[in-house]
């Protein structure tokens, strides 16, 4: 811990200096004197708070940060574009910008709206339907599965919520329910955990509710929890939910569910591969995959996949972390339907996010997905 400390030491240092001369200007603007000890103690004070707020990576301050220097940096590329290109002109007019630019309002007001618009996002869970087609030979009426992942109980959600979603659901006349990880989080509380899978164990559906583990469910993912494994499992299996730890489930004679177990932050985790579980499946049957974390495309489909479930991304919960992610491949997507050869797979961005009550590159969601016969 204390070397990320050490590293995180000098970037607090530069974004507390940017703040403070950032600050500085704005006092100019309004007339207020800097050579004052008052007011650089004030200065110097505020500067260091919000540079302190990003030494940790639950803190609240990060989104923060993160879109004040981008619409900060915005401000100051247009300034520098318009120096530059109007130059003479410049000197002698722009007031109107020049007075804007240097209150420094305009970042700061910007970043207020994407954070209200971000938490409003995040308590405003939606339905986002897909229809799958297949040459598959399944059933006449197909079959009607939701989706949840990444619910993080307790970082959005409350109580009163939770159920308001698991009566949605049971309203879909589903045939079957996937909770495909990160259900409760580091954070959860035991009695929420218990509550959590009580509220999912009672939504209706034709074959039941399936879960596989995502990376934040196990306490001991990263930070220590208030409940252990064995705990998390009685409160699953008791609400009659079905733990797939690289198991599989046959539904009537036509359609195969597989549940991979997650593989965490390490690609070295024990997990069986999915050529080692489909080898015991009859691949004449419409395979449905479930793994948290969207990875291993190309192997699900030469194994047989037709359908693989993930969430984990949240579709990368913050702008711009989904375009980061779509440009250095962190998951092999990051968000909505792939199509690999003949499988397709399809990374919801989750009913809720890690630490952060705030979406602001995704919907929250719970999905919907029509798997009819072509």
């Amino acid at each position: 811990m204390w070397r990320m400390y050490i590293l995180l030491t000098p970037i607090i240092f530069l974004i507390a200096l940017f703040m403070y001369h950032y600050l500085k200007r704005m006092c100019i603007t309004f007339g207020i004197s800097t050579e004052k000890i008052k007011t650089k103690i004030v200065l110097y004070a505020l500067s260091i708070c919000f540079g302190a707020s990003c030494y940790s990576i639950k803190s609240l301050g990060i989104p923060i940060v993160l879109y004040f220097f981008i619409f900060a940096l915005l401000f100051m590329l247009i300034n520098f574009l318009l120096k530059l290109f109007f130059k003479k002109r410049f000197l002698d007019g722009f007031k109107i910008w020049k007075k804007a630019y240097g209150s420094g309002i305009f970042p700061i007001l910007l970043t207020v709206i994407v954070l209200v618009i971000g938490y409003i996002n995040m308590h405003n869970i939606v339905c986002t339907g897909y229809t799958i087609y297949t040459d598959k030979s399944i059933r006449g009426s197909g079959y009607k599965v939701a989706l949840l992942a990444d619910v993080h109980y307790g970082v959005s959600l409350d109580d009163n919520a939770l159920i308001e979603l698991c009566d949605d659901l049971s309203k879909q006349n589903t045939d079957m329910v996937i909770l495909c990880g990160d259900i409760v989080d580091d954070s959860t509380t035991k009695e929420q955990m218990i509550f959590a899978f009580e509220a999912f164990g009672k939504i209706k559906s034709n074959y039941g509710v399936f879960y596989v583990y995502g990376n934040h469910d196990r306490p001991h993912s990263l930070m220590r929890g208030e409940f252990s494994e064995s705990e998390l499992i009685n409160a699953i299996q008791s609400n009659n939910i079905k733990i797939l730890k690289d198991e599989i489930y046959n539904i009537n004679d036509d359609f195969t569910i597989i549940g991979r177990n997650d593989n965490g932050f390490s690609k070295e985790a024990s997990r069986a591969s999915i050529k080692q579980l489909t080898e015991k499946v009859d691949t004449d049957n419409f395979i449905l995959t479930l793994d948290h974390k969207p990875c291993e495309y190309v192997e699900n489909a030469e194994a047989g996949t037709d359908l693989l479930l993930s969430g984990h991304t949240h579709g990368g919960q913050l702008w711009p972390v989904n375009i980061i992610d779509d440009i250095f491949k962190i998951n092999d997507a990051n968000y909505g339907l792939t199509k690999i050869g003949t499988m397709q797979a399809l990374v919801t961005s989750g009913v809720a996010g890690w630490n952060y009550p705030i979406k602001t590159s995704a919907p929250a969601e719970y999905v919907i997905i029509n798997i009819q016969k072509r």
